[in-house]
């Protein structure tokens, strides 16, 4: 008996065979709700900058998110008509599937102002070519920062600071990145889907790193597409860095050596260009210098004006415009307008002639 009772004592409790033990759910349900709070998480955000809010500053804020997470994101925002239309026209993103990667771009006051500075340089020295180029140099256009996709989706979508495009070819053949901090790991993945993606169709990628934390340091570099033979005798397309971090502006603020400098014929694919258009688009380091110099004095002036009390104004109240109709509805209006006038006078009409036989019948009746 004192074996039973031993025995009774240790045996497993009858719930254990009816509740097993937890197990942790399996990693593709992880994923699967990892991925829609990541979701939900951009979408809180896209919706936040909206309304004019934000709970963050960074201007280059990266989300891991995989291609089937990134392709349920685009469907979830498409189906609200609001936010869709926001993020394709006020918004800037990237994607990256080789890097898992979903971008929110909020580019600051600095950076917009800087390549503005340099965009509106280059279409200076564009207008400014000559001779045979001239015809050449007028097809070249600033695309700003509209969207780049690729026929392969490998290589994303990206949405450049700055970029300028030969009306006749499928690409842009100049691309600019301006960098910091949190951008400066993905320049050169950037410029890889850039070139890669395009077919080497875009020949030159710019970045233009401008934040080095407590010092007035400025680098820039330069990729372009090259091919090499790999191990097996095979050619391959890469985009290779020709220009690494080159200093246009020191630590204490002085131009560096070298600035910018380009040819005529990077501006569209080589099939364009038949190895012609050496004329120079250049930008010394000294410019650039300068140029950035305003765009920091600018945004210092507007942080300033912020905080700086506003004076007494004049008027106690705002007023907007009284609503009116779109276009399409005003004309509606006039046409419904004139019909109704028309029948008017058609009543009017019949009405006179009716007065007028009703008279004359009066008259010969007398």
């Amino acid at each position: 008996m004192n074996i039973q009772a031993q025995s009774l004592q240790h045996a497993t409790p009858p719930e254990s065979f009816t509740s097993p033990p937890l197990t942790p759910p399996p990693t593709e349900e992880k994923a699967t709700s990892s991925a829609s709070r990541i979701i939900k998480q951009i979408i809180k955000e896209i919706g936040d900058r909206q309304q004019g809010r934000s709970s963050t500053d960074v201007p280059w804020a990266g989300y891991t998110l995989d291609p089937e997470g990134y392709q349920v994101l685009l469907d979830q925002l498409q189906s609200d008509d609001s936010l869709w239309g926001f993020l394709q026209d006020k918004l800037r993103y990237d994607y990256f599937p080789s890097a898992n990667q979903f971008v929110l771009r909020m580019p600051t006051i600095v950076h917009e102002r800087f390549i503005a500075q340099i965009v509106e340089e280059i279409q200076v020295q564009l207008k400014s070519v000559t001779g045979e180029s001239a015809q050449f140099a007028n097809k070249i256009g600033s695309y700003g920062s509209a969207s780049i996709t690729f026929p392969d989706q490998d290589y994303g979508k990206h949405d450049p600071d700055a970029q300028f495009h030969h009306s006749d070819a499928p690409y842009p053949g100049v691309v600019f990145e301006v960098s910091y901090a949190q951008k400066r790991k993905d320049l050169a993945r950037l410029a890889d889907d850039y070139i890669l993606g395009s077919d080497s169709d875009i020949g030159v990628v710019i970045g233009l790193d401008i934040e080095y934390r407590g010092s007035k340091k400025a680098t820039l570099s330069v990729w372009r597409p090259n091919v090499i033979t790999n191990d097996v005798g095979e050619k391959e397309l890469v985009a290779e860095q020709v220009v690494t971090n080159q200093v246009f502006r020191h630590s204490n603020g002085d131009p560096g050596k070298s600035g910018l400098q380009l040819r005529l014929r990077d501006f569209t694919t080589a099939a364009l260009a038949e190895g012609r258009l050496r004329d120079p688009i250049d930008i010394s380091a000294a410019t650039l210098c300068t140029f950035l110099e305003h765009a920091e004095e600018r945004a210092s002036f507007i942080k300033r004006q912020s905080s700086v009390v506003s004076s007494a104004k004049p008027w106690t109240r705002k007023r907007r415009r009284e609503a009116t109709p779109p276009e399409g509805l005003r004309r509606m209006d006039e046409k419904r307008f004139r019909t109704d006038e028309n029948k008017v006078e058609d009543q009017a009409t019949k009405d006179d002639s009716s007065y007028k036989t009703g008279s004359t019948s009066g008259v010969e009746s007398s």
